[in-house]
């Protein structure tokens, strides 16, 4: 293949990528990068809340495609925080155990990370995920 275009004698050009194209798999791949860092998201800023309980249930969080991978929680109402998820160090045989662990009226304080407390909250339905928790005497 030749470098000169027959036609006009001048060197051919070679096909150029558009800048919005550029833009766009940069948005993807920063994205992208992004979700992976979740567990890290969730891990730096913790934060310690304190927030009244009003009832607590087992519950099963489902993630992955079509909630095919499932884990054991424990939803906690709280009057104050709204609901939190409780998923670190439950599982499907103790679930009903640490729910039922969990008294109305009284505050526990709750340690929630950067992801859940910052990112979680704009998004319609999202609920935080406590890293750890205790009762507050």
């Amino acid at each position: 293949m030749s470098d000169v275009n027959d036609d006009s004698g001048k060197p051919a050009r070679r096909p150029t990528l558009k800048w919005y194209w550029s833009l766009a798999g940069g948005l993807v791949l920063l994205f992208g990068v992004f979700v992976m860092l979740m567990p890290f998201w969730e891990s730096v800023g913790i934060e310690s809340v304190h927030c009244e309980v009003i009832s607590a249930r087992a519950d099963t969080n489902s993630g992955g495609s079509r909630g095919s991978a499932s884990t054991a929680g424990v939803l906690v109402d709280t009057a104050d925080c709204g609901r939190i998820s409780v998923s670190k160090g439950v599982t499907f045989d103790n679930r009903d155990a640490i729910a039922a662990s969990f008294t109305a009226g009284n505050v526990y304080e709750f340690e929630i990370g950067w992801y859940s407390r910052v990112v979680l909250k704009g998004i319609q339905n999202g609920i935080p995920t406590a890293q750890s928790y205790e009762l507050v005497e």
